[in-house]
C-alpha cells in the first residue's frame, strides 16, 4: 500500500512539475495566489489565463492554484475593503460620495449599484497594498525552496509497466 502511495505521489509531482523550471514554478505559485485573491469575483480565472499566456506558464497548474485559493477570496473581500478605505485618498472618497448624492439621489437601485462599485474599487486598492508585496515575497521564498528541492532531490521516473 505504501508503495502505491509513493508511486501516486511521485506521478502527481511529475505531472505538475514536468518541464517547468524553478522560476516558472515560483511564478505560477505567486501569480496563482495573488490573482486568486483579487477582489473581483469571476475575473480571477481570466487574469490567471492572461498572465500564464504572457509569461508562458502552465495554464492548468496556475488555474489549479487559483481555484485552491478561491475560498480565501471570499473571506478577504471585507478586509481588503477596509484596508482600501483606510489607505484610499480622501479625494476619491469625496468624489464617489458626490456622484452618489448628486447624480442618482432619486433612484435607489442605481445608488446601490454605485455603492457596490465604490466598495469594489476600495477593495481593489486594499488588494494592491497587500498582494503586490505578498506576491514578491511568495515568489522569492518559493524560488529558493524550488531551487533547493529540485537540485537536491531528483525525482525518479517511475513506470507503471512491469519489467
Amino acid at each position: 500500500m505504501q508503495k502505491i502511495f509513493q508511486l501516486f505521489k511521485t506521478k502527481l509531482i511529475l505531472i505538475f512539475t514536468y518541464g517547468l523550471s524553478p522560476v516558472q514554478l515560483a511564478l505560477i505559485l505567486s501569480f496563482g495566489i495573488t490573482l486568486g485573491l483579487f477582489p473581483f469575483i469571476g475575473l480571477t480565472s481570466i487574469l490567471c489565463f492572461i498572465f500564464a499566456f504572457i509569461f508562458r506558464l502552465n495554464m492548468v497548474v496556475i488555474q489549479l492554484v487559483n481555484w485552491v485559493v478561491s475560498p480565501l477570496q471570499l473571506v478577504m473581500l471585507v478586509p481588503f475593503y477596509k484596508m482600501g478605505k483606510y489607505f484610499s485618498v480622501e479625494w476619491f472618497n469625496n468624489a464617489m460620495i458626490k456622484i452618489n448624492i448628486e447624480a442618482f439621489a432619486s433612484n435607489e437601485f442605481i445608488q446601490k449599484i454605485i455603492s457596490l462599485v465604490n466598495s469594489q474599487i476600495l477593495a481593489i486598492f486594499g488588494w494592491l497594498f497587500i498582494c503586490i508585496p505578498m506576491a514578491l515575497i511568495i515568489y522569492f521564498i518559493s524560488l529558493l525552496i524550488y531551487k533547493k528541492y529540485l537540485n537536491r532531490k531528483k525525482l525518479p521516473i517511475v513506470s507503471l509497466e512491469k519489467n
